[in-house]
């Protein structure tokens, strides 16, 4: 097989610190976290605020009823719902939580702490109820970062410090047996995680401009290493985005022709 050859295209200039990437199948949602907004984001480029006003907000899902879920990445942030225009604080006073999804049961997980919260670790949390529950906790240096329910309930996390401590760039959590397990491994800093419908390829960006594509047994293949600063990487209409924080700009990764 031939490998397909692929560009990266600007597809949005401009941005203020572009960061969490979700979309639903009209359009996507686009943190920016120097701005405190999350903006929307058509085919056609056509850009317009959903939310303002928000302390660096980072990570962000949206379920199928149109519900956004946002966090704030400071050291009192907040999980934000957007819905209908209007901003909601599910939960508060949250130690840099950087990412945010919701699963097959429509239970919201979040990711709080790191080195960067200055927090001696990192966790996953879920809400129960109405607040938030810590379901696992590694040291601080692993930082977890974005984190993506899968069709099967399991979590996969992102290490924000993989490459600095151990190489684990993705784990696995089950939440049924709460287990953390290794996924996959050779992703620097990874940041940013989406999962494609049927749950593979995986994508994976690492900080340092680079993203990769990584299969069902956990490999991973570098599609492109020459970006800027990375931070997340989502797939809508079978075209690969990342937002690229060293740039302000949202970029199309497609097969050169």
């Amino acid at each position: 097989m031939i490998p397909v050859l692929l560009i990266s295209i600007p597809f949005l200039s401009g941005l203020q610190s572009p960061d969490g990437l979700c979309a639903d199948s009209e359009a996507m949602y686009l943190c920016e976290e120097t701005a405190g907004r999350v903006v929307r984001v058509t085919a056609d480029g056509r850009t317009s605020v959903l939310a303002d006003g928000l302390s660096s907000p980072e990570g962000i899902c949206i379920d199928e009823g149109g519900r956004v879920l946002v966090v704030e990445d400071i050291s009192s942030g907040r999980l934000i719902e957007v819905m209908n225009g209007v901003c909601t604080t599910l939960a508060d006073d949250l130690n840099c939580p950087e990412g945010v999804t919701i699963d097959k049961n429509g239970v919201i997980w979040f990711t709080t702490g790191g080195f960067q919260g200055g927090s001696l670790f990192t966790s996953i949390w879920k809400l129960c109820s109405g607040e938030p529950q810590r379901v696992y906790s590694l040291p601080s240096v692993f930082s977890f970062s974005d984190l993506e329910a899968a069709s099967d309930g399991s979590i996969y996390v992102c290490s924000e410090s993989s490459g600095i401590v151990g190489s684990v760039a993705v784990f696995r959590f089950n939440p049924d047996s709460g287990l953390l397990t290794p996924f996959a491994t050779g992703v620097n800093a990874c940041e940013g995680l989406n999962m494609t419908d049927g749950g593979f390829p995986m994508y994976v960006t690492g900080e340092s401009g680079e993203v990769f594509s990584v299969d069902s047994t956990g490999a991973c293949s570098m599609i492109r290493n020459d970006l800027s600063t990375v931070e997340d990487v989502l797939v809508w209409n079978d075209q690969v985005f990342v937002s690229e924080d060293g740039t302000g700009s949202l970029i199309r990764i497609v097969p050169y022709e």
